[in-house]
């Protein structure tokens, strides 16, 4: 990573003028040096020298669940279905088709700029995922999880007026889908990055 949250501001700094900092705090080695955070997850960082000179970076412990590192990407890849239940399918579908307004206005408060053939490409997203089948799945939670589906894209966007592309996820404590809405208590919060390039 070449950018994070400085330790004790909330603004981002590069490798380089992190070593400013630890030499301005009059710290002799760096990895003592307050920790960097992640700006995505904010998670503490550690640093590395590069093999240039320019190319120092940060980097999270070999067990974070912070999405960036390349196995947790895949967002949901290591979750599983629920055992198929016909009821619970027929009940969130015919909940969407009798919300549907709703529904598109909660997620149009979560994305901006969200365009209807965003929502349009969601809705058959979630249909060949077969979101509606969870087990023990309350349907007014339908729009959180729908936003999880796609990613963002300014070019996509209502009028192309979004300048950021967004993506949605859960904080990564989860290890099974069922843990959103069926085991209380647990963390399921849903977070945004916004990013321009990569």
């Amino acid at each position: 990573m070449l950018n994070a949250y400085h330790p004790n501001e909330d603004k981002l700094i590069n490798y380089n003028e992190y070593i400013q900092f630890a030499l301005e705090e009059n710290i002799q080695l760096v990895r003592n040096a307050p920790k960097a955070r992640c700006p995505v997850c904010n998670d503490v960082l550690h640093t590395r020298a590069g093999k240039k000179t320019d190319n120092g970076h940060f980097y999270h412990q070999i067990n974070s669940t912070c999405p960036t590192i390349e196995p947790n990407k895949r967002r949901y890849n290591y979750l599983y279905n629920s055992p198929d239940d016909n009821s619970s399918r027929i009940n969130n579908i015919n909940f969407t088709k009798n919300n549907i307004e709703k529904i598109y206005n909660k997620v149009k408060e979560m994305v901006p700029y969200l365009d209807f053939k965003e929502f349009i490409n969601i809705l058959k997203e979630a249909k060949r995922l077969d979101v509606y089948n969870y087990v023990g799945l309350d349907p007014s939670y339908l729009p959180y999880i729908f936003v999880t589906l796609i990613n963002f894209l300014p070019r996509y966007s209502y009028k192309k007026m979004r300048k950021l592309k967004f993506l949605f996820f859960y904080k990564s404590e989860i290890k099974n889908i069922n843990d959103l809405w069926i085991r209380q208590g647990n963390s399921s919060k849903l977070i945004r990055i916004s990013y321009k390039n990569n």
